[in-house]
């Protein structure tokens, strides 16, 4: 993946990386609130060397005392010392528990311990830590004692008393712990720096995998991205029950509606040979085929061109139940002679509106629509109307799509947005290919308001009367007959859908922004369009 692509992720997933970045923020919060306080305090000791008269005996005794520091700083911890300091402050502990609660230290080039004590006591971190340096001096001197250095015999004094011992080393405690004010931990801004970083790791790292492992389709951009077929239309997601939302009301000013218009506007863009037929179908079942075709098919029939739909699902057919016309005779009784088109074709809603439904379910629907029968009848009836729809079973289950797909001008491919997997979109798309047909477009369908598709999500061309100064109300201009405005024709350009003429919706908003204008030039003031 490029950088882009990995800043589509952040953009798409931020509510995710933002949650768990919170999360580990309250994390770390909850673990610095809940861990009980640390104290620690610190004590040191000088080692020095004791013998030696001369300036080579004191550099030798020096050497000696660098290489024992060290092996007293191992046998701080050990039970020899530990022990008496817990017998001497009366501790609850272990010597192997007191010893993980010590450390201790020598700094660079120096003969001095620092012996450092933890405890949830201030007080008993300082007694600790002085303990330690005063019991190990006095197992230092132990150790350590001979008579005389090289160890030969000191004899008696006159009157009989034993030779003096003598330490080659000694230990001074030059620091004194005290008992801190404040705990070492838990460090608050410390854990909370650690969970914002660690949960905003774990966030970014989330949103990729999700990105590689769910292959659903987010956005229009995703479909753009899986195939080269142009995105023709994007219908927003409704959030009413699905048998409230089966028909668009075609009013201005409705989002589904005008997502509608906008499909039926880019049809007439695309570069079909033939006849203006489509064949509108799915990768898989539940992605809103059907309610696309009738939803385009009745947007396509107001802008006053001759529409038939087809139910050419005769597997799971469902327009006719959705449009609550006659299903037990139809396109199956044609197929077979047993009724003539005339006979089953239906009007619905418009005049320019008719649907021939499926008939009954028949056992073999794929040879059925592969017949010679099928393709006698799909040019019968392009020759009857300026645009046929086929409402076609999805690509993948069964090859009834792509077998019906080759004798249409081109097909329409419906992608649910946050439903429909890359792979199925790749898969469909591959069938179409293999047998010749040509994919015309792209309809995503369930588009949610992100990014680029958030007009959708809002009326756009309602207008409302505005007051004027005197109190009285501009009068909008009586869209009843609009033929009368001026004589102005229609534009040629607006009447270049397949089959059809221009919508009156168009019409009407077109020669309304005119006489607007033309008022306002009027006024003196003319206003610029938008």
């Amino acid at each position: 993946m490029g950088s882009r692509d990995y800043a589509r992720i952040l953009r798409r997933s931020w509510i995710l990386i933002l949650a768990v970045t919170l999360a580990g923020v309250l994390v770390g919060w909850i673990a610095a609130a809940t861990t009980k306080p640390v104290y620690s305090a610190t004590s040191a000791a000088l080692v020095t060397s004791e013998t030696g008269a001369s300036v080579n005996e004191l550099t030798q005794g020096n050497a000696f005392t660098e290489r024992r520091v060290s092996t007293y700083a191992s046998l701080a911890t050990e039970p020899i010392v530990t022990s008496r300091v817990i017998e001497e402050l009366g501790l609850d502990l272990t010597p192997e528990q007191l010893a993980a609660r010590i450390e201790v230290s020598i700094p660079l080039d120096t003969t001095m311990l620092e012996v450092t004590a933890s405890g949830t006591s201030p007080r008993l971190a300082a007694s600790v830590a002085n303990a330690v340096i005063t019991n190990l001096s006095v197992v230092v001197a132990e150790v350590e004692t001979t008579t005389v250095p090289g160890g030969a015999a000191v004899p008696p004094a006159p009157d009989g008393t034993p030779p003096a011992a003598i330490t080659p080393v000694k230990m001074t405690q030059v620091r004194f712990a005290e008992a801190p004010a404040a705990p070492v931990s838990p460090n608050l801004l410390l854990n909370l720096g650690i969970g914002l970083f660690a949960g905003l790791a774990l966030g970014t790292l989330a949103a990729i995998l999700r990105e590689l492992i769910d292959t659903r389709v987010r956005s229009t951009e995703d479909i753009e991205a899986v195939t080269d077929a142009p995105l023709v239309g994007a219908i927003p997601q409704i959030s009413r029950g699905r048998s409230e939302a089966v028909l668009v009301d075609d009013g201005l000013g409705t989002p589904t509606a005008e997502s509608f218009r906008i499909l039926r506007t880019n049809l007439q863009f695309l570069d079909i040979d033939g006849p203006a037929t489509f064949a509108i179908t799915s990768a898989g079942p539940g992605d809103g085929k059907s309610t696309v075709a009738l939803n385009l098919a009745s947007s396509i029939a107001a802008n006053g061109s001759r529409v038939l739909l087809v139910e050419a699902d005769l597997r799971r057919p469902q327009i006719h139940e959705y449009l609550s016309l006659e299903g037990a005779a139809g396109l199956t009784d044609v197929l077979i002679g047993r009724a003539l088109f005339a006979d089953v074709v239906q009007t619905w809603g418009s005049p320019n509106l008719h649907v021939l439904s499926s008939g009954r379910v028949p056992p073999n629907p794929s040879e059925l629509l592969g017949s010679q029968h099928m393709r006698e009848l799909m040019a019968h009836v392009q020759e009857m109307y300026d645009v046929v729809l086929y409402d076609t079973p999805p690509l993948l289950p069964v090859p009834d799509a792509a077998i019906l797909s080759r004798s249409v001008g081109g097909v329409l491919l419906v992608i649910a947005v946050d439903r429909t997997r890359r792979d199925a979109i790749r898969a469909a798309t591959a069938s179409l290919d293999k047998v010749g047909a040509r994919l015309a477009g792209t309809v995503a369908n369930r588009v949610t308001a992100r990014g680029a598709t958030s007009y959708l999500t809002q009326s756009y061309l309602s207008i409302e009367p505005d007051d004027e100064p005197d109190g009285t109300q501009t009068a909008l201009l009586d869209f009843s007959d609009i033929d009368d405005l001026d004589g102005v024709e229609t534009q040629p350009e607006l009447r270049s859908m397949p089959g059809g003429v221009a919508s009156r919706s168009d019409e009407r908003m077109l020669r309304n922004s005119r006489a607007r204008f033309r008022g306002s030039r009027r006024d003196g003031a003319a206003e610029t369009l938008p």
